[in-house]
């Protein structure tokens, strides 16, 4: 998956419609003149992906190495017009033939930051959190961050149940040197942590326990899906819980 702003599709069109409209007498060299869009449509080809239309454009290349030679100060020619538009116009059919098969989805905004939820899930939690907890809990929770701007609510909630549980089984390991439970089970961690002498906070465990109950359980068996709306309030909710374990952690 490769990202790209729709404004670069926007000024590929502009730039073939450009070489389209280049009339007798345009300039070739300098700035948003015939070479530049020349070139800026060939660029953009590779770049979107275009391969077909990018290898069809043999003459629009030779166009650019035709004109490369001509003298700075050098204007289209009427024969050299013709033949620009002409070469767009073909063109243009194996352009149109070749995106028809290319469908680009639009994401569309979510309560949670589209931006953030896609490249910066740090910026989701508390500062230098996201830094501190387990590798393998940082990416699903940017798994999850994905899932939920692809508006894959399911897929997203077991990343952020799984990365939640990570964290715990970091934390439990943090703050309990020895004597630990095994295996390391989420509910098991929870009760053995309200049975030592120094607990961690009452509201951290009871976050911790209704999570466990009313959304990783029953998360596991195929009965229950997630819609956008559910899955950002757990993510919201297990952020909060990552939070608190990570400071209690740091002591």
């Amino acid at each position: 998956m490769k990202g790209t702003s729709i404004k670069n599709y926007i000024w590929l069109g502009l730039h073939w419609r450009y070489l389209q409209d280049a009339n007798p007498g345009t300039s070739i060299h300098g700035s948003s003149v015939v070479l530049f869009n020349i070139k800026a449509v060939r660029r953009l080809l590779i770049n979107f992906g275009l391969h077909v239309t990018e290898r069809a454009a043999t003459e629009l290349t030779e166009l650019e190495t035709e004109f490369e030679n001509t003298a700075e100060n050098a204007t289209l020619t009427v024969d050299q017009s013709n033949k620009l538009k002409e070469t767009m116009r073909i063109l243009q059919r194996t352009l149109s033939a070749e995106t028809e098969g290319s469908i680009a989805y639009i994401v569309t905004d979510k309560r949670l930051d589209i931006k953030k939820l896609l490249n910066n899930t740090a910026a989701l939690f508390s500062p230098n959190v996201f830094t501190t907890i387990p590798e393998i809990a940082r990416h699903d929770f940017e798994e999850a961050g994905k899932c939920i701007a692809f508006e894959r609510a399911t897929a997203a909630a077991f990343h952020i149940l799984r990365g939640t549980e990570g964290v715990l089984r970091w934390y439990y390991c943090s703050v309990v040197k020895k004597s630990r439970v095994s295996p390391l089970l989420w509910g098991t961690i929870t009760s053995h942590l309200r049975k030592r002498r120094t607990p961690p906070p009452i509201e951290l465990l009871n976050n911790l326990d209704n999570i466990r109950h009313s959304f990783r359980n029953p998360t596991q068996h195929p009965e229950k899906n997630y819609d956008i709306q559910e899955v950002q309030d757990l993510y919201g909710l297990c952020i909060d819980v990552v939070n608190r374990m990570t400071k209690e952690a740091r002591g």
